[in-house]
């Protein structure tokens, strides 16, 4: 039910949804003939696309999270285990399981494994479940490691997890108060952290995928990627604030 919940108030609340939001809103008072309406609502849609596709913007607003945990590089090897967040990927037999991966999957499992191969006698474990696609993700990455020369005896897989809460809460049962490396993308890090220490976990955070590798330029074009970018960023701070509401509620309710 919190899960559904999220997802719709989540999907509304995306910085593109907003834009057509505003847009339709513009159209209605268009058609309506209520012109001066029209033409604000209009012309703040139009901003506000223009806005979020802009570099400096979407550089605005992910940095801070991507910049709250550096990159782990310096790998403790005396840890036993590594745990790769669930991304996204679209199962086609027609392609290798590497190439049905999206750019974040990729990103996850390909540092995971770098780091991986750094431990003794370590497990590699691979969370995600199917989404809309007809397979888990986990499976799909597990397919990828060995491919990749990872013995299938060293990876464990968290088919079921549908979100990051539910991965830790799965990942709980499994290693206790263990520590371990957690491997995902640098901006779902810090929501990733709350959301593992909150479950009394020990994680090790290796972020990846950095989306702001350097300062975008004040003349810098418009882009889809930049809208993407927005989009993840306040796809997070979302994710954080509610994670915060239902802590908070647990902490009164209890």
């Amino acid at each position: 039910m919190l899960f559904t919940l999220k997802k719709i108030i989540s999907a509304f609340l995306m910085p593109v949804s907003i834009g057509l939001m505003l847009f339709f809103i513009g159209l209605i008072f268009l058609y309506s003939k209520n012109y001066k309406r029209a033409k604000f609502f209009l012309s703040f849609s139009f901003l506000w696309i223009a806005i979020i596709a802009y570099a400096p913007f979407s550089n605005a607003l992910i940095k801070p999270l991507e910049n709250q945990y550096n990159a782990y590089n310096k790998v403790d090897s005396s840890i036993n285990y590594v745990l790769v967040l669930g991304s996204g990927h679209v199962t086609n037999e027609k392609i290798s399981e590497i190439s049905q991966l999206s750019n974040s999957a990729l990103m996850r499992i390909s540092e995971g494994i770098r780091i991986y191969r750094q431990l003794k006698n370590a497990k590699i474990i691979f969370s995600g479940y199917e989404g809309t696609d007809i397979t888990p993700h986990a499976i799909i990455a597990r397919k990828v490691a060995i491919s990749l020369g990872i013995p299938k005896e060293n990876i464990l897989i968290q088919e079921n997890a549908k979100d990051t809460k539910e991965e830790a809460q799965t990942i709980k049962r499994t290693l206790g108060n263990e520590a371990f490396i957690l491997v995902t993308s640098a901006s779902h890090m810090p929501r990733s952290m709350k959301i593992f220490k909150s479950e009394n976990l020990n994680p090790i955070a290796a972020p990846t995928d950095f989306l702001s590798k350097k300062d975008a330029k004040i003349l810098s074009k418009f882009s889809a990627k930049e809208i993407r970018k927005t989009e993840l960023a306040m796809h997070e701070y979302i994710g954080i604030l509610w994670h915060s509401i239902i802590e908070k509620i647990k902490f009164y309710v209890n």
